[in-house]
This record gives structure tokens, sequence and C-alpha cells, in this order.
């Protein structure tokens, strides 16, 4: 059985939209605001640049055993406003879940306004639900630490 959720994210960030843009398309900022917990890791190594159609294959877990695969397909990139992509999570060769991510963003006074709409599927259970909404929470916030902590 398949569960399925929603997800929407609002929040008012001190960034430009291009240096936003820019963080949640770049491997090196998403290994850095992307782990999806404190003791986790994302590991993006030797792929190709985001690109509308591109498929980027990384790790992503514990920090002493990043075990699960992410399949990071970029559909929509329209910089510096809208950002669409999927991502599939495998592991030992089983499909866990997967996201549909869109990301819109807009100028504001102090910097951009972000939506983030996430559309959760899992393959495993409910818990797995509550799992993606933990972490994309987590990364949300370490998304903002990074962008403001580095302004």
């Amino acid at each position: 059985m398949t569960h399925r959720d929603t997800l929407a994210l609002t929040r008012d960030l001190k960034a430009s939209p291009a240096r936003l843009f820019d963080a949640l398309i770049s491997p090196k900022a998403r290994t850095l605001w992307g782990p999806p917990g404190p003791d986790m890791v994302v590991l993006i190594k030797d792929q190709p640049a985001p690109a509308e159609g591109v498929r980027e294959v990384s790790r992503c877990g514990p920090r002493d055993d990043p075990s699960v695969t992410v399949w990071t397909d970029w559909i929509i990139l329209t910089p510096p406003s809208r950002v669409i992509c999927a991502e599939t999570l495998i592991e030992g060769g089983a499909h866990l879940g997967v996201t549909l991510a869109q990301y819109d963003i807009s100028e504001t006074a102090m910097g951009s306004h972000l939506d983030l709409h996430l559309t959760l599927a899992s393959f495993i259970g409910a818990e797995m639900i509550d799992g993606f909404k933990d972490g994309w929470t987590h990364a949300l916030a370490n998304l903002i630490d990074h962008l403001e902590g580095a302004a």
C-alpha cells in the first residue's frame, strides 16, 4: 500500500532570490543544508550539473552509514523563481518513497519569500511519511541557517 500526504512550508529569508535559488540547486550547498537530521549526511559527488531532465544520484543517511540512495530528478529550473524536482529514496534495492518538491521564490523587502510544497508518497508504511515531514522541516531550518549565517 502506498501512503500519501502533502506538506506546505513557507518561510521569509534574508537572502536574495538568486542566492536562495543557487543554494537549492548547488550540490555543495545541499550537502551542507540538506541532511534530514543532526547526525545525518548528504553526499553528492561526481554528478552532472543540475539541469532540467538531469538525474543526480547521491547518498544520504547516518554519518557512519549513508546507505540510502537518492535519485534527484530535476524537472523545472526557472532562475531565480522556481525549482521543481522529485526525490526517490532507495535502500537495499527497495524503493522507500518519493517526494515531489516545488519551491516558489519571490522577492521581498528583506530578501526572499519561499513557498515549499511537497507531495509525499511512502511505499513502506505511514511512518515514512512522518520521517519525510521531519526531514524536510529540519533541512529547511538548515537552509535558513546556511543562508542567513553566511549573510
